[in-house]
């Protein structure tokens, strides 16, 4: 493909304007930590908690409507009617927020006055109601192909954030990101509904449409909000038992290890659909062949990627001497965030088997013993807030080997755990290379993962960039 034909691609411009957004948004997230502080930080850090319960909170909708697309694109007025009707059951939602928001602000009931977040909490609300709506409209987007009003939607907020750190500082800071947040959300919806994407003319409203979207939709809710809610319990359980300052430097560790995995979200986000529909049919031995090369992929990038991170943490801590107490938080974080990456394709093999039950059952579990190791970690045997999160590291671990088992028993191999499938040797040692660096603290020697995995894993970077190649030269290959 010629450099022309590269500036017309429509995943290359997607993946490069995310790309670029990410980069500010790291940029603007040292900015915003460096110009507040780990106190007020630790205040922004709360609101953004705030923002993730109501982001979570979702009942699973614009997932069920992303998975029931795909499952009805053939027929063009059976996909709209899903979008509408999902739309309308987003409208309910937003009416019950604001029912809620009326009752806590009449009952003059206080709960957040550690964090001094009661006078944000009818902005967070607001907030809330239209990340409902915009989270909805990006996956419409994403399936009607319209990637580049997706990236101006992932992009919007970033870009404003971005201006508004050069503006103000200190607690005028935190008021201008709330709107930014409140700005960028609107704009999205505004985006939406003027675009034409969506076809209120060739679809009914219809209960029966709805009722379907929510049957498969709390299923989907339980996975994805449990799941969610894993690293949003250990941040709740920071933040309750633990200094402002320290809830501080772990928002600050935590913005900093997940903002390299936003490379690779990026790219798991065009693909979803495409997984979902190749994952979803009976030829067991075609499935596993993709799951095969999926996991090989994107798996193996991650651990790349969270491998040059732990190098260049310590780099970035030395223009952040308030935040140099972080560097084990940050490092610990990252590894977790990676254990993460150890569930996927068997994930989405189940949801397009429709065992969306199985699913929800082993998140709520994991889940749970996730919150107990957390509270045994601070309550009993009173560890810093940095190893906190290991709670969460052995709660992914737990639910991937759960996830494998059932993707084997789908596929016809049988309900069994193949521990070299989930975690290979060639990725177990430099992990646990990682891990033993950052638990004793021994960070002069952080550069061994990364080598090790070169090392063991060249075949497997000779395929990744066989598949950007492919991506690059065919990008209608992830359309649906």
């Amino acid at each position: 493909m010629g450099f022309k034909g590269i500036l017309k691609n429509s995943v290359v411009i997607y993946l490069s304007s995310r790309y670029m957004t990410y980069f500010i948004q790291f940029v603007t997230s040292l900015l915003i930590a460096a110009k507040l502080g780990p106190f007020y930080f630790g205040i922004w850090g709360f609101i953004l908690l705030l923002l993730n319960y109501f982001q979570q909170c979702h009942f699973g909708i614009y997932n069920s409507m992303n998975v029931l697309y795909v499952q009805h694109r053939e027929t063009a007025s059976e996909a709209d009617g899903y979008i509408v009707n999902a739309i309308v059951l987003e409208l309910y939602l937003a009416l019950c927020i604001a029912v809620l928001y009326a009752v806590y602000a009449i009952s003059g009931i206080s709960l957040f006055e550690k964090y001094n977040a009661d006078k944000y909490l009818l902005s967070v609300c607001c907030i809330g109601i239209l990340q409902y709506f915009s989270n909805l409209f990006i996956n419409v987007f994403r399936v009607k192909n319209r990637l580049i009003y997706v990236a101006f939607c992932q992009s919007i907020i970033v870009l404003l954030n971005f201006v508004c750190v050069f503006i103000f500082t200190g607690e005028a800071l935190i008021n201008a990101l709330v709107l930014g947040y409140l700005a960028g959300n609107l704009l999205i919806v505004v985006l939406a509904l003027a675009s034409g994407v969506i076809n209120f003319r060739g679809a009914s409203v219809r209960g029966s449409l709805q009722i379907e979207i929510l049957r498969k939709g709390l299923l989907l809710f339980l996975y994805n909000t449990g799941f969610y809610f894993i690293i949003i319990s250990i941040r709740t359980i920071i933040s309750g038992n633990y200094e402002v300052e320290e809830f501080g430097m772990f928002t600050f560790s935590f913005s900093l290890a997940h903002a390299f995995m936003l490379l690779l979200e990026s790219l798991t986000f065009v693909v979803f659909p495409k997984v979902i529909g190749k994952l979803g049919t009976d030829d067991f031995e075609a499935v596993k062949a993709g799951l095969r090369r999926y996991r090989g992929v994107y798996v193996t990038l991650a651990h790349g990627l969270i491998y040059t991170a732990l190098i260049l943490f310590p780099l970035i801590l030395h223009f952040f001497p308030k935040y140099s107490e972080s560097l084990t938080s940050m490092n610990l974080i990252a590894l977790t965030i990676l254990m993460d990456t150890c569930r996927s394709g068997y994930t989405e093999l189940i949801i397009a088997h429709n065992r969306e039950k199985y699913l929800s059952i082993v998140t709520l579990f994991a889940l749970a013993v996730n919150i107990v190791i957390a509270l045994v970690l601070v309550k009993v045997i009173h560890c810093p807030f940095s190893f906190v999160i290991l709670a969460a590291m052995l709660t992914y671990v737990i639910f991937s080997l759960l996830v494998s088992r059932e993707a084997n028993r789908i596929v016809g191999d049988g309900a069994c755990i193949k521990w070299a499938e989930v975690f290979p040797l060639r990725l177990f040692i430099p992990f646990a290379l990682a891990l033993a660096i950052s638990l004793l603290q021994t960070e002069y020697l952080i550069f061994l993962p990364l080598l090790a995995y070169l090392l063991l894993n060249i075949r497997e970077c000779r395929q990744i960039v066989g598949e950007a190649g492919r991506i690059l030269s065919k990008p209608e290959t992830v359309n649906l």
